[in-house]
């Protein structure tokens, strides 16, 4: 047993999100959480106020509170000191250090992102609703490219190919009408002056 050390306050900080439940109450999707990790000095006073503990059930709220766990995880960079102590699937724990992070951690970020990104992972399970609002909230990020997204983005290339070929039907029909028109008008000058 170590006799030396100086017991010290540990802080976690939580950004989670809520656990996703199908209309049987079976859980679709865990709850996703960035956890930090820190050292109090002695004199730290804890807060005794419980947080809002509601459970939401609309899905842009849902959405929200998972979207929260991805810019949490956003404002770590290749300059942060920070180390990651934990990942799964679900969970980030994290805690400072003197250091900037090392790569070895920043795969172990990326990996954790890359599920928001994608919708992918255990992110896949997640309603329609839910998927759709998700994505709309974080999709100016430059690296998300989820189904949705795909989709959208194709159904856009096609809508845009469509309105193009439409636009050429309209512009071969109005010059087609205008030749007429023309040929019309020739014909009647023509017959005018002879």
């Amino acid at each position: 047993m170590i006799d030396n050390v100086n017991p010290r306050d540990v802080s976690l900080k939580f950004t989670n999100s809520q656990p996703i439940f199908n209309e049987k109450e079976e859980c679709l999707v865990p709850a996703h959480q960035v956890i930090f990790m820190s050292v109090f000095p002695g004199n730290f006073q804890p807060i005794d106020q419980i947080q809002d503990l509601t459970i939401y059930s609309h899905e842009g709220r849902l959405a929200s509170t998972l979207a929260r766990v991805f810019e949490r995880t956003q404002k770590i960079t290749k300059e942060s000191h920070i180390k990651i102590n934990y990942k799964s699937r679900n969970t980030l724990l994290v805690s400072s250090k003197t250091n900037e992070i090392e790569e070895r951690e920043m795969r172990l970020l990326v990996e954790f992102e890359s599920a928001f990104y994608n919708l992918s992972g255990l992110l896949e399970k997640l309603p329609e609703g839910i998927k759709r609002n998700l994505c709309y909230l974080i999709k100016d990020r430059e690296d998300h490219k989820c189904q949705l997204c795909a989709l959208e983005i194709s159904e856009e290339s096609n809508n845009e190919t469509e309105s193009t070929h439409m636009i050429k039907e309209e512009d071969n029909a109005s010059e087609a009408h205008m030749i007429k028109e023309e040929d019309s008008a020739s014909e009647a000058s023509f017959n005018i002056i002879a």
